[in-house]
């Protein structure tokens, strides 16, 4: 596909400065895009690179800009841009089939208008509403509800009773509605509570590869409308998280814990049981929670606390053998003894 700079401009609304007759074929990153392509400017960080980059065209922020590249202005470079490779990349249209190779409950409601791959299993009594894409060797469970415009991805487990929103994206070998690891002392030994609890999960959702989420004990563990999920992540059961929390991978979410919303987590972030993370909390990568954070707190360390307060208290860590050298130093000019004796 090709597309003049001033198509690329009416189409995503923005204000062009430059040859509008620029044709252009691809779209690349601002740092190894090549001719002929577009890339955006994410922020002035990446400003340096807009004389030096190869791309023919750049989408860039309403700010001033002096250059003799080609630019189009836009109130949100990085949703326009991606307007923009869904033009050049159109997503692939599916095929409405059930393979005759899956296995499907007479009693599952299926929509006439579903992509279900081979060796699926669906169990009775789910229901499948219309658009959604179910790929090979995926098992969904007894009373299963998933909502319009959904895509699982293959080796998916979805075990029973959980409810999938619309607009949602699971990813490869994902598992929703496992027993969540609630056990009791009971004489010296382990017993097994029951987990009875279900899984929600809201609209706008995207679960990555291997991440699992636990179905709660008595209520429900849900994820809310808009929040993403990256790969290998565990979250305990009857936890909450809030709409629009991204949570990177590896991270692990102890049971009973609430997650407010607009919330930042950073990759192997570890958070405690029955804790209340705020609204618009940032908790740095590796970081380890054990205590309840208050709306809008930026938070790293080990025992997470004030970020800056953290950075603060890591430079004096580092400088601590040369802090107790100067010490032992001047404990000998004073004459001071290990019994603190003259």
């Amino acid at each position: 596909m090709k597309l003049t700079a001033r198509e690329i401009s009416d189409l995503i609304q923005g204000e062009l400065q430059g040859d509008a007759n620029l044709v252009i074929s691809s779209f690349g990153n601002i740092t190894n895009a090549k001719k002929g392509s577009v890339t955006f400017l994410l922020n002035n960080k990446y400003k340096k690179y807009i004389n030096s980059t190869n791309a023919s065209l750049i989408i860039t922020p309403q700010i001033n800009i002096s250059t003799k590249k080609t630019i189009i202005k836009v109130d949100n470079p990085v949703k326009r841009f991606t307007e923009i490779i869904r033009i050049f990349k159109p997503q692939e249209v599916n095929k409405f089939t059930i393979s005759t190779q899956s296995h499907i409950h007479s009693k599952a409601k299926i929509n006439n208008r579903v992509l279900i791959s081979e060796f699926c299993v669906i169990k009775e009594n789910t229901s499948i509403d219309s658009n959604c894409v179910i790929l090979p060797n995926t098992f969904i469970g007894k009373n299963v509800t998933i909502k319009s415009n959904c895509k699982i991805g293959p080796n998916v487990t979805i075990y029973d009773d959980c409810t999938i929103g619309e607009n949602c994206i699971i990813h490869a070998g994902a598992v929703l509605g496992s027993d969540g690891f609630g056990f009791v002392q009971n004489s010296g030994e382990l017993s097994k509570m029951p987990q009875n609890g279900k899984v929600f999960i809201g609209n706008d959702v995207e679960i990555g590869s291997n991440t699992t989420i636990d179905r709660g004990t008595f209520e429900d563990t849900t994820i809310e409308d808009g929040v993403k999920l990256d790969n290998l992540i565990q979250i305990g059961h009857n936890v909450i998280i809030g709409k629009n929390t991204v949570i990177a991978a590896q991270c692990g979410i102890a049971g009973s814990t609430k997650i407010g919303k607009n919330c930042m987590l950073g990759g192997q972030v570890a958070i405690a049981d029955h804790l209340k993370i705020g609204n618009n909390v940032k908790i740095a990568g590796k970081s380890g929670v054990i205590k309840n954070i208050k709306d809008n707190k930026i938070i790293q360390g080990p025992l997470a606390f004030e970020i800056k307060e953290f950075q603060k208290s890591y430079i004096h860590f580092k400088n601590l053998g040369r802090i107790v050298d100067d010490i032992n130093q001047l404990k000998k000019t004073k004459g001071v003894t290990k019994n603190n004796k003259k």
